[in-house]
């Protein structure tokens, strides 16, 4: 992958990562009236979709430095 490309997916990985998040907030992770806390899929989704973006703009930033 050229840098270029490594910067895209990073970039649509945070952003895809955004948008879970906001699913989230939206739509779960409140407590119900019984007491019990709803979660999601989304949630973990958030997480591992912000680390990879982090992940590919510091690879992307490293290939850039090397060449």
């Amino acid at each position: 992958m050229t840098n270029s490309r490594l910067r895209i997916a990073g970039i649509i990985a945070l952003v895809l990562a955004g948008l879970s998040w906001l699913a989230e907030k939206t739509f779960y992770g409140g407590i119900d009236p019984n007491g019990v806390l709803q979660e999601s899929f989304f949630l973990p989704l958030t997480f591992i979709l912000a680390a990879l973006g982090v992940i590919l703009m510091l690879v992307s930033l490293l290939v850039k430095r090397r060449k």
